[in-house]
């Protein structure tokens, strides 16, 4: 039995032992070709998925900004011929001991020249760093400068041109982004077998060529990507803002993590929002990669998929503007230098904010516009410019003599008060508030600040209504403007105080600074009752999953305004547009290019002229209102730059209100009469503007 047993085991062991030598054969020497093939050829390779941009929407849905397919062209430097040559200068530059390591680099250049011989091509790669070195048991930093001299290897070079006549886009270009390429992986943030993008925006046709002919290309490879369009050009150009390659500050920032979430991390041929809600809501818009584990052969062509974890589109954003009335404004505005807002008084939704001029966001960065133009095309100019308000800053003077019960009944103006000079009617004329309004006079308004109100009571009143403060509009680099006051002025020059400069403010001129957008909210405020409502440009958000989200406006505050008082202030705003002596009459009165505008359009206007006066520079013109006057519906702002002294508010600044509110679409006056009157100037308009 014992015996039995014993050769039972051994057989049984002797089998195993067979069974395994034999499938140890088979896999060895049978197939020992197959997958010595397979391991020399085949790899595990980690790739990174991406998903689109975020749309930009109208408020009505159409779309504004958006992705569409395109094709980049890039090397990995480990596959191309001779890159050893290529990069070990470069590389070297980067080394450091045990103790030493790279705190940051401040400048790399790259310059490309031809060979010594008029053939091939050699480069200059210079990088300033800042060293951290351990000094005993302290860090010192120490700054270097490095500079390489790269002798382009010739088969890399041939290669190098041949892909440059295929895709048009200069040897030296590609050169330029390869070398700023291995700078990144000098700091180790790439790896030599990294790929780096040198052309963008192929075409089809250059893409497929390079793609079905790779073994021609060494280290070239065609990768999709997404190209950013705005199929209107340069509507709302700064309102949408643009992207722009991420610049290598950034990607030391954010190559790890963007806004807490590594899916939205830079890699160094990312795009950023540069510019207006682009730029604002960058981390929104801005789709989570995935990724791909992947088997791949030695031609890198996916034999299977181990793993993936997809990657997650970026929100949509629906903005409130209006593309009619945006593209009216600036329509408007053409061959002029300015911006025109316009807003519900009620929420604050901007409707269209136009600048002029334009830029073209589909060209940039790749035209960008000429840095010493002096009309500032890049300019968000509602937002940035940085105007003297002058007359309609006696709306804010004439709503603070009245609440504070120091308006006067009558004063005479014999045309100058402190040295400030009168020329809007006249002369001498007595006035109450509503004529001085109507007709601009300067001296009743610098009377009543300087001898009624005193620079507290005015300083608090514009400063209610959000002067010298930034709106919170969603878009960056908004300017606050300046309330300019005593103390303010006290820590700046060291001065006091003036008389004369309490007149100044009173007429919107002297320090005083603001911004259209400023304006219009507090036309708003004036229109609405006394909410100083926040501009509202973002109406929602819509994420991937469908989850609409809105962005905090936080509490509005209401002013302390009497209705009946602020009702007075309407009264002489319609008496500007629609009255004799109103500064604003002439444009909305009948004349042989236009009707009277209450027959045309059945509903008055509510406004009020200005023209401020600039230090070595030509004056601004301003139109401010609200319309319908007696159930505001919009606010408009028109704010002119001009270099003509002798150019008035009234004159060029109104007409071009005029003719935005004239296309007003009939849904913002839903209930307001006239509606037949509205269709048939439109009609008329229409056709007009279709006459060759």
């Amino acid at each position: 039995m014992f015996r039995f047993r014993t050769r039972a085991i051994l057989i049984f062991l002797f089998g195993g032992f067979l069974m395994v030598a034999t499938r140890l054969f088979y896999l060895q020497v049978v197939l020992g070709a197959h997958y010595r093939d397979y391991a020399e050829n085949v790899c595990v390779e980690t790739r990174a998925t991406e998903a689109s941009r975020g749309t930009l929407r109208g408020a009505a849905g159409e779309l504004l900004a958006f992705d569409e397919p395109g094709f980049n062209v890039a090397v990995v430097p480990a596959e191309l011929p001779d890159w050893r040559a290529l990069c070990r200068p470069i590389l070297k530059l980067y080394a450091l001991d045990r103790r030493e390591r790279i705190a940051s680099v401040r400048d790399v250049a790259v310059v490309v020249r031809s060979g010594p011989h008029g053939d091939g091509y050699e480069v200059s790669f210079g990088v300033a760093a800042t060293f951290l070195r351990l000094s005993g048991t302290e860090l010192v930093e120490r700054d270097e400068h490095g500079t390489a001299l790269v002798v382009v290897p010739r088969k890399t070079a041939a290669v190098v041109d041949a892909v440059s006549a295929i895709v048009r886009v200069p040897a030296r270009e590609i050169l330029t982004e390869l070398f700023n390429g291995l700078a990144l992986v000098g700091r180790g943030w790439q790896r030599p077998s990294d790929p780096c993008v040198v052309a963008r925006d192929v075409g089809f046709l250059p893409a497929a060529e390079i793609e079905s002919n790779l073994e021609s290309y060494p280290g070239f490879r065609v990768a999709a990507t997404a190209r950013r369009s705005y199929p209107y050009d340069s509507l709302a150009s700064h309102v949408l803002g643009y992207v722009q390659r991420v610049s290598s500050a950034e990607y030391d920032r954010w190559h790890e993590s963007y806004g807490g979430s590594k899916a939205k991390r830079f890699l160094p041929d990312d795009l950023i929002g540069r510019n207006g809600v682009e730029r604002a809501l960058d981390f929104e818009l801005r789709a989570a990669r995935g990724t791909q584990t992947l088997e791949v052969d030695v031609a890198r062509r996916t034999q299977r998929v181990l793993s993936s974890v997809p990657p997650v589109p970026g929100a949509d954003v629906y903005l409130t503007l209006d593309r009619d009335l945006q593209t009216t404004a600036e329509m408007a505005l053409e061959g002029h230098v300015g911006s025109i807002v316009l807003l519900e008084p009620a929420t604050g939704r901007i409707l269209a904010m136009a600048n002029s001029p334009r830029y073209n966001a589909n060209e940039l960065p790749r035209r960008p516009p000429d840095p010493s133009d002096r009309t500032a095309p890049m300019l968000n100019r509602a937002i940035q410019g940085h105007y003297p308000l002058g007359s309609a800053f006696k709306l804010i003077v004439a709503v603070a003599a009245l609440e504070e019960n120091k308006a006067p009944a009558q004063l005479e103006c014999t045309g100058g008060y402190l040295g400030l000079r009168c020329e809007n009617h006249s002369v001498p004329m007595h006035l109450n508030l509503e004529d001085a309004l109507k007709r601009s006079c300067n001296s009743y308004f610098c009377r009543t600040a300087h001898e009624a109100l005193g620079i507290r009571n005015l300083v608090k009143w514009a400063a209610l209504f959000g002067l010298g403060q930034c709106t919170g509009v969603c878009l960056p680099s908004e300017q606050s403007g300046l309330l300019p006051t005593p103390g303010w002025k006290r820590a700046r020059f060291r001065e006091n105080w003036y008389a004369g400069e309490t007149c100044n403010l009173a007429v919107g001129q002297g320090y005083l600074l603001v911004t259209p957008l400023q304006v219009a909210r507090f036309l708003a405020a004036i229109a609405n009752g006394g909410r100083l409502v926040r501009p509202k440009l973002v109406d929602k958000i819509v994420r991937a999953d469908g989850k609409v989200e809105t962005l905090d406006e936080g509490v509005c505050p209401t002013l302390p305004l009497t209705p009946s008082k602020l009702e007075r202030i309407h009264r002489v705003m319609r008496s500007v547009c629609h009255e004799i002596g109103g500064t604003a009459w002439k444009v909305f009165r009948r004349s042989e290019t236009q009707g009277d505008w209450v027959q045309e359009q059945g509903y008055q206007v509510a406004g009020k002229t200005s023209t401020a006066q600039r230090t070595g520079r030509g004056p601004i013109g301003w139109f401010v209102g609200f319309a319908p006057a007696n159930d505001p519906r919009v606010v408009f702002v028109v704010t002119l730059e001009h270099d003509d002294r002798n150019v008035h508010g009234a004159e060029v600044a109104a007409p071009l209100a005029r003719r935005v509110l004239e296309r007003l679409p009939e849904r913002y006056l839903e209930g307001v009469p006239g509606r037949e009157l509205r269709e048939r100037t439109r009609q008329r308009l229409a056709e007009r503007r279709a006459e060759p």
